[in-house]
């Protein structure tokens, strides 16, 4: 959040001109409306457009006020201008989307993993020594009903955990101690400590940056006095 509000305070004023720019900087594919006509449910995280902020790849350039949405199923950032939308790339590389109950902050440019690409993004919930991420999918599935020729598409979402550290992605699951301490042995009492102080149960995705928070403040610590 403090990450956000700082982007936001410093660039506000520049917002009419950062706009202005945009469409020179940044090519975008421009989208059809008929693109999931034929598909229930959404392929976006959140079917609405929100404005945010998003940054390049090239020179980390960052532009503010930006209407936009996250296509899950593309793992692709859709903007819109002047009743038009518009498809970017790997020309950026993070984005912001604050949309009144909550503040969506994503990354790209980490490992490779389980069919995941560098280009992927994620959502990142935890941005310390290690990093707690968490992507966003979304299948398109085919189903008959009973006695008929026709299929109906529907979109079904996914999610995935992953903790980033030591450079490697590691799949973990909410609701799973061992598997987040296993990545944490080398503190392992600590952090069974701090479980039990804490009244960590792992329902939510809140208790397992708690952990990483702790673990991150305490291992910085020990670096400082060394």
């Amino acid at each position: 959040m403090k990450t956000f509000t700082a982007a936001l305070l410093g660039i506000t004023s520049f917002v009419s001109v950062a706009q202005a720019q945009f469409m020179q900087d940044i090519n975008g594919r421009v989208v059809t409306e008929m693109t999931y006509t034929d598909v229930e449910g959404s392929p976006y995280l959140i079917e609405e457009f929100h404005k945010g902020i998003l940054t390049t790849a090239k020179g980390n350039k960052v532009y503010d006020g930006i209407p936009m949405r996250y296509d899950a199923y593309k793992d692709e950032l859709e903007y819109e201008k002047e009743g038009k939308r518009y498809r970017l790339g790997p020309e950026i590389i993070s984005f912001s989307i604050p949309t009144g109950d909550a503040l969506y902050e994503f990354q790209r440019d980490f490992p490779a993993v389980d069919g995941l690409t560098e280009n992927s993004f994620y959502q990142v919930l935890h941005d310390g020594n290690t990093k707690l991420l968490k992507h966003y999918g979304k299948r398109m599935r085919e189903e008959k009903a009973y006695n008929s020729a026709t299929a109906t598409k529907r979109f079904d979402g996914t999610e995935q955990l992953f903790v980033l550290k030591g450079g490697r992605m590691n799949p973990v699951k909410k609701n799973d101690k061992k598997e987040l301490l296993s990545l944490l042995s080398d503190e392992k009492n600590l952090m069974n400590y701090i479980i039990k102080e804490e009244q960590l149960n792992f329902k939510s995705e809140r208790d397992m940056v708690k952990l990483l928070e702790e673990y991150d403040a305490y291992k910085a610590g020990r670096k400082g006095k060394n």
